[in-house]
């Protein structure tokens, strides 16, 4: 794993020049999950003023902590006042006309809408919380006068198209993410500075903490046909067949959902495979994730690690063993025998295999989910997050004056 930590000058901007603003759609905040309030409350101590600029409603909007974050959204369809501000809460609400097909048509008018409604707070920096919000970010940049920092959360394969003005600072999560950019963009390549996300690990491990019971093997994924669902099933019926018997529970939603439970029915699973609501909606609250995931013995993930998603690095922190396809990818989060096992994407036999070893011999499942939380602690903690995207703030700064 590249190493995150920066050579630093001291500081020369105080908390009072530090005025964030978070830019984040409903896709983003399902993307950062619980890492966005861990994000957001380490920052309250590191500047002196931070919003989020985000667009319709989400249930996600529960792990940003408002106040004192400050929440701006439009309201499509109001046009009473030009701005409503609700002090106390610290919420802004900016009308936008009715139909969005309008800023489509004239998307100047939207940027300088907002920028009319961030001018009153007085930012001093944009941060795009993934590259889908750099062209808004980038705008708005341009319109106040003032740089950008954009956090990058996929893992494959990207292209940035940035103001080299503007943007001060570019923050993948994934190292070797890093050095694809880095080679990509050679004239922004001193401002890439690897940020990795960061958890609380659990002080228990949960994999196999009693004997009493059957294992719970836990997943969470959109349902759709490429995912692997269908493999993973097929790996629990090759299971049971052996008389390894564990509860699958199938976290999520989506149009594959109808041929799942068929073939689920017609495996004769149904006592064994069950199918949940997504995550984040079985337990309200910010440590939804944690309390579900501290009642698992076995996550599974059975389609590549393309975009950042929350649930592994929460199942890892948790003491889940887990359990990830793979593509060839290198990750920093999944590292085969060291925070997972990894099987070739929908390679059924070999899941089982490994399934089967984790069911029958569950002191290697519990060494191994050990060592995952020993390896967060020393890489992906939310302390070392903050204390490293605070930093990025102060060098964004630097950089443009």
């Amino acid at each position: 794993m590249e190493n995150s930590q920066e050579n630093i000058s001291v500081n020369k901007y105080s908390l009072a020049d530090l005025r964030v603003v978070l830019l984040a759609d409903e896709e983003a905040l399902r993307s950062y999950g619980p890492v966005l309030r861990r994000l957001a409350v380490g920052l309250m101590d590191e500047v002196g003023d931070l919003s989020m600029l985000y667009f319709g409603t989400s249930s996600f909007l529960k792990y940003v902590p408002c106040p004192p974050v400050r929440l701006i959204t439009e309201i499509h369809g109001y046009w009473e006042n030009p701005l409503q501000a609700d002090s106390l809460e610290r919420k802004i609400s900016i009308p936008a006309p009715r139909f969005t097909i309008i800023d489509k048509l004239r998307p100047h008018r939207h940027i300088q809408r907002l920028t009319q409604a961030l001018k009153p707070i007085k930012p001093t920096l944009l941060h795009a919380l993934t590259e889908k919000q750099v062209g808004l970010t980038r705008n708005l940049s341009n319109e106040l006068g003032i740089p950008y920092v954009v956090s990058l959360l996929t893992s494959g394969n990207v292209r940035l198209n940035v103001a080299e003005k503007y943007c001060s600072q570019i923050l993948p999560w994934n190292s070797s993410l890093a050095r694809q950019i880095r080679k990509n963009h050679p004239n922004v390549a001193s401002r890439i500075h690897l940020l990795p996300m960061g958890t609380h690990v659990s002080t228990e491990t949960s994999c196999f903490a009693t004997e009493n019971g059957k294992a719970k093997i836990f997943c969470s994924s959109p349902f759709r046909k490429e995912n692997g669902l269908n493999t993973l099933i097929q790996a629990v019926k090759k299971l049971s067949d052996q008389g390894l018997h564990a509860y699958l529970l199938l976290s999520g939603q989506g149009p594959a959902e109808r041929d799942l439970r068929r073939q689920v029915n017609q495996l004769e699973l149904s006592g064994w495979v069950h199918f949940i609501p997504p995550i984040e909606t079985i337990v309200s609250g910010s440590d939804a994730y944690k309390t579900v995931l501290s009642e698992m013995d076995i996550f599974v993930q059975p389609w590549p690690l393309h975009f950042w998603r929350p649930e592994l690095l929460e199942a890892i922190s948790a003491g889940n063993a887990v359990v990830v396809a793979d593509d060839g990818q290198e990750n920093d989060l999944v590292i085969h025998e060291k925070t997972a096992l990894l099987f070739p994407h929908h390679n059924q036999n070999l899941l089982t295999k490994i399934l089967a070893e984790l069911l029958t011999n569950h002191n290697y499942a519990r060494d191994l989910a050990q060592n995952s939380q020993d390896y967060l602690r020393k890489h992906f903690l939310a302390s070392k997050m903050v204390s490293h995207l605070a930093q990025a703030y102060h060098r964004a700064l630097e950089n443009f004056s």
